[in-house]
């Protein structure tokens, strides 16, 4: 497992992430015993404050079980809140977390070879690189409608497109 500490979301979440795709993915079962938390932060190369904050965000989702003296076990559940249910690109053998760099933002017409969607001629065409853990996986394009921002520059975007929509479009990726 790898995580990074570029802004994209916080360690912990990062954390989460690893884990919640691992159960859907099926690496991780119901009930199957998380390594002692020292051994696993050492593996995260994380602190064990920051582990332990993963920890119990996954216990709050449902997603863990802590037994004081025991240990750590996952639960499988049917949704698991994962910030990537939408889309996900894995590696088959698990880890690596997705990543993406925004190549280009640029305000055009419309291309005729594009479904009709929303209210203005124009649209901004988003190219990032997607990333699953250091290896590059992908080449994604993303049209949003002129109408919902006027503006929009490579600068205005985190590498969280869903929290630049939901925080300052008012759109809700869903």
């Amino acid at each position: 497992m790898e995580t990074r500490n570029d802004g994209s979301l916080p360690v912990y979440l990062q954390i989460v992430e690893l884990i919640v795709r691992d159960l859907a993915a099926g690496r991780l079962v119901d009930g199957e015993k998380l390594a002692p938390e020292r051994k696993l932060a050492a593996e995260l190369n994380v602190a064990v404050g920051t582990l332990r904050k993963a920890l119990t965000e996954l216990e709050a989702r449902g997603l863990l079980e802590r037994r004081h003296g025991s240990g750590n076990y996952v639960r499988a559940i049917a949704d698991p809140a994962s910030v990537y249910t939408m889309f996900r690109l894995e590696l088959i053998e698990g880890g690596g977390l997705p990543t993406a760099r925004t190549v280009s933002v640029d305000l055009l017409e419309k291309p005729g070879s594009l479904p009709d969607f929303g209210a203005s001629a124009k649209a901004h065409r988003i190219r990032r690189r997607r990333f699953v853990g250091k290896r590059f996986a992908a080449l994604e394009e993303i049209w949003l409608d002129a109408a919902y921002a006027k503006t929009l520059t490579m600068t205005d975007l985190s590498e969280s497109l869903y929290l630049h929509y939901r925080t300052r479009l008012g759109l809700w990726i869903t």
